[in-house]
């Protein structure tokens, strides 16, 4: 059986695939690589994006930092999406709110997470504002027990108050759709510009020569079948092992059904 997840790749860094000692390379032949990579990358500046709301910016960055958006109060979203650690939380699996509970895998980054095309592993959500109700709701994650719970918390918080009626209206705002949704709406401004976006836009010096040379490895070596864009990734779903069963080689106890788990469907 093939296991089906989505593909992501954080576009912060570009290095040789090959874990070798870092070395001296010529600049010469490296000055015809902008043009080639600028046919299967864009830089982040070249996007449209929609800017979203400050108001609902502010409050949704309140709540992703707030633990009392978990049963008891142990964990908040930033708890396994840290942005001191480029969103994620550098963990095999991430622990959940109750005492002993954890999830079966890891956390992918929020960073740029609002240019992919579906959310979590297996896709099932369609946005940043979707995905952000699932953990919630959770009981290996946040351990919320239903929507009505956490609304009921929230609306004895003075802060709250405020700040659901600065952004949504004085009737009724405190609500679980304004909470997803003022959540995606901080995550949506979680895009930052590496020194990759600058190297696309022209600048040849962003990178240094041993970067370029992953760069290059990058492109010869056909990851950018799966992996272009502005985001690098995160806009299809792929088998894990698209020639042999990969599962071997990660030595895994238990092996992830990924999408089937989902769908019940082999293809």
């Amino acid at each position: 059986m093939k296991r089906v997840f989505l593909l992501l790749v954080l576009p912060a860094f570009l290095l040789a695939c090959k874990n070798e000692k870092t070395e001296t390379v010529k600049e010469d032949g490296y000055e015809d690589l902008h043009p080639i990579a600028a046919t299967f990358f864009q830089p982040i500046s070249s996007l449209e994006l929609e800017e979203p709301d400050p108001k609902k910016v502010t409050l949704g960055k309140y709540l992703f930092f707030d633990t009392r958006l978990s049963g008891e109060g142990n964990i908040s979203c930033n708890s396994c999406h840290s942005l001191k650690t480029f969103g994620v939380d550098n963990m095999r699996f991430s622990p959940g709110d109750a005492p002993g509970t954890i999830g079966g895998r890891n956390s992918p980054t929020v960073f740029h997470a609002a240019l992919h095309k579906m959310q979590f592993w297996d896709g099932r959500a369609t946005d940043v504002e979707e995905q952000a109700g699932g953990p919630i709701l959770n009981p290996l994650e946040h351990n919320i027990k239903n929507e009505e719970q956490l609304i009921n918390r929230l609306k004895e918080v003075e802060l709250y108050q405020n700040l659901f009626a600065d952004a949504y209206g004085a009737e009724n705002p405190i609500t679980f759709e304004n909470l997803t949704n003022a959540i995606g709406a901080f995550e949506r401004t979680l895009i930052p510009e590496s020194r990759f976006d600058t190297y696309l836009t022209g600048d040849q010096d962003a990178l240094q020569a041993q970067e370029k040379k992953g760069l290059k490895t990058f492109i010869d070596s056909g990851c950018i079948t799966c992996h272009s864009g502005p985001a690098l990734g995160g806009q299809m779903l792929q088998k894990f092992g698209l020639f042999h069963d990969y599962w071997k080689h990660t030595e895994s106890e238990e092996v992830d059904l990924g999408l089937f788990v989902i769908s019940e469907r082999e293809s």
